[in-house]
């Protein structure tokens, strides 16, 4: 059903429209909580940790399934795979608006959710790092993230309107009328991999993965960097939303202006997107170089709340909770750019990614659970651990990035390489 477009440069900015429009409102389901926090324990009349705990049970889920999506994600159509991720994920948003009543039934929600999208962020990756040439990567994802942002903060914002007048439940049916709107535009404007490899653009991992190949993706330190540098920016990138009850709790504002701000810090900000690829293809001309630079502003940003108090110039700290999010969002957005330092064989590439994303369930399964035991136990004082916390993160990013460095130069020195003896042996 893909509609046929001749001109090059149109069929790549429809497919990135597409991709970053349904990539910004595939999650908006999983991660509810970033804009309706206080909202969903009222709804659900449960503690900040059993909030947390809906996606530690969603990253146990994704666990169970990293591997088994990895070698789907090599193995079938990028397209379809995609396709069935976010008709699926509207299928559950519509089921969660009919029936769900309870914090168990929401469990049951949450559990499902990362099985119909199992191959779905490996093969996402693959097909975005596909559209250009190495040299574009930072751009072509900095471009998707812009696109990626503005989707999920309209995403969010139509909701926002919809429950303060037509209840929550209400919110959650106009999420699903979003989401199959996404699934149209993926349809129509997504090319197959039958259709690329037609015109002599065949994607990177096209041959069909092999479970024997996998034993050279695990001894590859390249998806050890993917590993931590998903860890580092990820764990960043889905924890500036504390920030929503941060204001609530410590500074005192009411919890939907505060979701006004949740909307524009996690999704608004993305507009600061192609700054990252910016940075990191024309600046440094390294993904490695710009993560050193932005997870050091990163960590000089985490340390200003601890300057704020319930006496503080609510407007400033309302303004100021959204600027961490500039630049984590301009370093998140260029994430998987590292790809191209890292030297992976192309056959392997989706299978690297998948495996390396597995910290991603690590990040959804323990910072949320963690993070809600502190503020169950110590109150405000548990936001003085989540920014600590999120300190330390950038000081692991960094390492990560200088260990990425050293892992480029020894690859295009020649004294590190990866071969397939199946394959590079023929």
């Amino acid at each position: 059903m893909t509609v046929p477009i001749k001109n090059k440069k149109l069929r790549y900015n429809l497919s990135l429209l597409s991709l970053g429009i349904m990539g910004g409102t595939i999650y908006i389901l999983m991660y509810l909580r970033y804009v309706f926090y206080d909202q969903m324990i009222t709804a659900f009349d449960c503690t900040n940790q059993q909030l947390g705990m809906l996606n530690t049970y969603c990253s146990i889920s994704y666990f169970a399934t990293t591997i088994p999506g990895a070698y789907f994600a090599d193995k079938f159509d990028a397209k379809k795979i995609i396709v069935v991720a976010i008709s699926g994920i509207t299928a559950l948003t519509f089921i969660y608006a009919a029936f769900v009543t309870s914090y168990a039934t929401a469990v049951v929600i949450w559990i499902l959710q990362p099985i119909v999208m199992m191959p779905y962020w490996a093969a996402l990756i693959k097909y975005i790092n596909s559209l250009g040439s190495a040299e574009s990567a930072g751009n072509s994802y900095g471009t998707y993230y812009l696109i990626n942002g503005l989707a999920g903060a309209a995403g969010n914002a139509i909701p926002l309107w919809v429950s303060q007048h037509f209840g929550f439940r209400g919110a959650v049916i106009s999420i699903g009328l979003i989401t199959l709107l996404a699934t149209i535009l993926v349809v129509l404007f997504l090319d197959s991999e039958k259709d690329k490899i037609a015109r002599g653009e065949a994607m990177e991992g096209d041959e069909p993965i092999k479970l024997k190949y996998i034993k050279y993706v695990v001894k590859w330190p390249g998806t050890y960097v993917i590993f931590f540098a998903y860890f580092t920016t990820y764990t960043l990138y889905s924890n500036v939303s504390y920030f929503n009850p941060y204001l609530i709790d410590v500074i005192g504002i009411d919890p939907d202006a505060s979701s006004v701000f949740a909307v524009l810090r996690n999704y608004g900000a993305m507009v600061v997107a192609p700054l990252g690829g910016f940075m990191a293809d024309k600046v440094f001309k390294s993904t490695s170089k710009w993560y050193i630079v932005a997870f050091t502003i990163s960590a000089v940003m985490f340390v200003v709340p601890f300057t704020f108090g319930p006496n503080s110039n609510v407007t400033l700290v309302c303004i100021y909770s959204v600027l961490p999010s500039l630049v984590v969002f301009a370093l998140y957005a260029v994430t998987y750019s590292i790809i191209r330092e890292l030297h992976i064989h192309p056959t392997v590439l989706g299978t690297a990614v998948g495996l390396g994303s597995m910290s991603g369930d690590l990040v959804d399964g323990l910072w949320p659970a963690v993070f809600g035991t502190w503020l169950d136990a110590y109150g405000n004082q548990g936001y003085t651990y989540i920014f600590i916390t999120l300190i330390a993160v950038c000081v692991v990013g960094i390492l990560n990035a200088l260990f990425a460095m050293d892992h480029n130069k020894k690859c295009l020195a020649g004294k590190r390489k990866m071969v397939i003896k199946e394959i590079d042996e023929k």
